[in-house]
């Protein structure tokens, strides 16, 4: 499972919490990362999940040819490496200073037994992480640079657990999202600079985002082309057009 494992579900207690609130039970470490060190690498065992205690994390692959796509960004109260087989498929490496709580497998399924809540919440997050997974194949597969990295900034903001989730902090760099999104580095730097001369968002420091319009941003992520282009002039589209093809 690559996505992230957590989501704020009101009424019910948050998969992270949970698995904190056990953490005693799990014989488990507390391990702390520098940024771009890996905590599991493709191949290796599948023999404990992992929480992120501080920090961000990213789930990636790499190809043959040496190109990287990144599948995932793990933010703290995360649960991250839930594969089902006997070997990762998918790179965790930290992408900023940040710590992971490493909790064996044969314990949480121990734990898992004698608390209902840690099965009921597992499923609700099993089942809205196959939600976020099919919003990112189908936002990699537009066409527009603009709608991914408006999904992309829609998504961080829903996720913030800052006091403003409208005021984003970035960890990670403009080449992790060019690898999470599918574009070049150079297209997210000319769409972060098209959306901020836009009015959509401010850049008041290069990994700071301050999202100003959050629905001109929400209509982008969803693909309401017709609604995005009906608040500006019919000769701006059309130079917008120009400017992310």
């Amino acid at each position: 499972m690559a996505y992230a494992f957590n989501h704020n579900i009101e009424g019910a207690p948050q998969i992270g919490e949970l698995f904190a609130e056990s953490f005693p039970h799990f014989d488990g470490l507390i391990v702390p990362f520098e940024a771009g060190q890996e905590v599991v690498g493709e191949g290796d065992p599948t023999e404990s999940y992992y929480l992120v205690m501080r920090g961000m994390f990213r789930a990636v692959k790499f190809t043959r040819d040496g190109r990287r796509q990144v599948f995932a960004f793990y933010m703290p109260r995360d649960i991250c490496g839930l594969e089902p087989d006997a070997a990762h498929k998918l790179t965790i490496e930290a992408v900023d200073s940040a710590a992971m709580a490493v909790l064996p497998r044969h314990a949480c399924r121990m734990r898992m037994n004698d608390d209902p809540r840690l099965n009921a919440a597992l499923f609700e997050g099993a089942t809205r992480a196959l939600t976020l997974s099919i919003d990112h194949m189908m936002m990699i597969g537009r066409s527009s640079a603009e709608e991914r990295l408006a999904w992309f900034l829609s998504m961080l903001s829903s996720r913030s657990a800052g006091p403003d989730p409208l005021v984003l902090d970035l960890a990670m760099q403009r080449q992790d999202i060019a690898d999470y999104l599918g574009l070049t580095i150079e297209t997210v730097s000319r769409t972060f600079t098209l959306f901020r001369d836009r009015g959509f968002l401010k850049l008041p420091r290069k990994r700071r985002v301050e999202i100003v319009r959050p629905d001109s941003l929400a209509r982008l992520a969803a693909a309401d082309r017709d609604a995005a282009v009906a608040s500006r002039p019919a000769a701006d589209a059309a130079e917008l057009a120009v400017a992310v093809a």
